[in-house]
């Protein structure tokens, strides 16, 4: 027999449609559709990781260490990153190999949708821990309209928004665990989140200090959280 799904009222839903509806202002007027240059480094940076997205290729090395000559000048470049976000970045671009300003534009919608799908992950991960989505909805939108979130959502690097999502997308997985016992999706979130950034070890070593801490102090019998659930 088959268990009716939870049914999610006008009510409940208005506060995700708001966040939405800010998240699409975003896409609509964050973005300067190819112009390249800009004050500060926001440009300089973007344009060194669309050439390591340009050149990620096994040929290459994939990037990780690599010395170049030109003209008797040599330039090392070393991407402590992992592949996934140039990868994604390549795919992103290679329709419009001919044209620069399109492929900038592409990049930078592509970043503006990890920067938008790291706002939903932080508004249901709240959800889950808030009293009322309302609150969820008021701390997500503080997070996410700083200047230096609206400044930098759009630059071109594994660094800043990919690795926010993938932040955001342990986190909600940690949560779930806590609250579900769902470890197995716990791993995937996890996993996939590494392929896009160093930072969420940040989030998994806490994780697992904190868990090792509930194992050492807790007694035994005491009620752990058991795997009601999996991914």
């Amino acid at each position: 027999m088959s268990v009716p799904r939870p049914v999610l009222r006008p009510a409940a839903a208005a506060p995700l449609a708001l966040l939405l509806a800010a998240l699409a202002t975003v896409f609509l007027f964050g973005n300067d559709r190819g112009h390249f240059y800009r004050p500060g480094h926001h440009d300089r940076v973007s344009a060194e990781h669309m050439a390591v997205a340009a050149n990620l290729s096994p040929a290459h090395h994939f990037l990780m260490v690599r010395y170049l000559n030109a003209n008797a000048s040599g330039y090392s470049m070393y991407n402590r990153f992992p592949v996934g976000g140039y990868a994604l970045t390549a795919l992103a671009t290679s329709p419009f190999r001919g044209d620069l300003s399109l492929r900038l534009h592409a990049a930078r919608m592509l970043m503006l949708g990890f920067f938008a799908a790291a706002a939903v992950l932080a508004y249901l991960a709240l959800s889950r821990l808030a009293a009322s989505r309302w609150t969820a909805l008021t701390a997500t939108l503080l997070a996410f309209s700083s200047y230096y979130g609206l400044y930098y959502n759009d630059m071109i690097t594994p660094e800043i928004a990919p690795g926010l999502f993938g932040v955001l997308l342990s986190f909600h997985g940690v949560v779930v665990f806590l609250q579900d016992g769902r470890f197995r999706q716990l791993l995937v979130k996890a996993c996939a989140a590494l392929l896009l950034g160093w930072h969420v070890l940040a989030v998994v070593a806490a994780f697992v200090v904190l868990g090792l801490a509930r194992v050492l102090l807790v007694p035994r019998g005491g009620g752990g959280c058991p795997d009601r659930g999996t991914a």
